[in-house]
């Protein structure tokens, strides 16, 4: 927007400019003092922005059908899907280990194409580079099954997208079947397919898991839902096996290398392609300040998700607006 003004007219442009130049020289002063002592607001966006960036594997678990031919699916479903923890502050020797879990799901049959049932159970780990080095190595994968068990059915009428509630599964609890996966042992195989997980690429294996009867009890420590599985309460007989398909793909980190354009070095750019690289690079954001009565429009283009005003590197869109709706700029 650039109409033709009479000497008055630009020179009282130029008075309403400043009115917007004036909070981006008061933010350069702030930025600058706040150089080697950053402010609290700061240093939490660059936790968050790291935390976004990190790199983590996520897994899928699901069962098929043409792997578990021997199991009919009324003897198998509902399955209870969890990831869990065995604690170490509570040791019992009549009880197999007490599991601390935060994230349940619930399945209804086998994964098939075109299923609107719930058929997939969906979990975030570390990276395969720090998953042996942390607390994440001891995580199993519970498999519960309480398949013709006498008892109401929490799943239907307390999940979201196949997502357990945790108040629901306070009511989980009676005879069951149930099996584990390790994590500590998923990642050998993990780490023999590194390079796959790198490009990209979604690696699929299958796991066998023993499904054993028990009797399955609720545990509270510290306020954390927490579970225990007790064989000596069932009859130990009746045990069989389900082939339990893990799909592994990269995320977090991965998601920011997708858009092509983040590469592109503006100087390697042609002149005429130049703003639609820019438009199109991911972390670019368009401001534009009308001034003069809005006829007149000024555009900053800013890079990270950074605000216009004070440069502050929000991480995305949605930090940006939340930093922006706050009053901070």
């Amino acid at each position: 927007m650039c109409p033709q003004l009479s000497p008055d007219e630009k020179l009282a442009s130029e008075e309403s400019l400043k009115l917007y130049c004036r909070p981006i020289e008061w933010y350069n002063i702030i930025q600058h003092r706040a150089a080697k002592n950053p402010t609290f607001l700061q240093r939490c966006l660059d936790y968050m922005i790291e935390a976004r960036r990190k790199k983590r594997i996520q897994l899928t678990v699901s069962l098929s059908r043409g792997t578990n031919t021997a199991c009919r699916e009324q003897n198998i479903f509902p399955l209870y899907v969890l990831l869990a923890t065995p604690t170490s502050n509570i040791s019992l020797e009549e009880h197999p280990p007490i599991y601390r879990f935060s994230r349940a799901y619930f399945l209804t049959s086998f994964g098939g194409f075109g299923s609107k049932d719930h058929t997939k159970a969906t979990f975030v780990i570390p990276d395969i580079e720090n998953l042996a080095s942390s607390r994440a190595s001891n995580l199993n994968i519970i498999i519960i099954s309480r398949a013709g068990q006498v008892g109401e059915d929490i799943g239907e009428n307390n999940c979201t997208g196949g997502h357990l509630e945790r108040s629901a599964l306070q009511k989980l609890e009676g005879k069951c079947f149930w099996g584990n996966i390790s994590i500590n042992l998923l990642r050998l195989s993990l780490e023999n397919h590194a390079s796959t997980l790198n490009l990209g690429h979604t690696m699929k294996l299958t796991s066998t898991v023993e499904m054993r009867p028990s009797f399955l009890e609720k545990k509270f420590l510290e306020q954390d839902n927490c579970l225990t599985f007790c064989s000596h309460k069932v009859d130990a007989t009746g045990s069989y096996k389900l082939q339990v398909g893990i799909s592994a793909q990269e995320a977090g980190a991965r998601d920011i290398r997708e858009n092509p354009y983040s590469s592109y070095s503006y100087s390697d750019v042609p002149t005429p392609s130049l703003p639609r690289i820019v438009r199109l690079r991911a972390g670019n954001v368009h401001f534009n300040c009308k001034y003069y009565k809005n006829t007149m429009q000024k555009t900053e283009v800013t890079e990270d998700f950074a605000c216009p005003f004070c440069f502050v590197k929000c991480g995305s869109y949605k930090f940006l607006w939340t930093f922006s709706k706050g009053g901070v700029t």
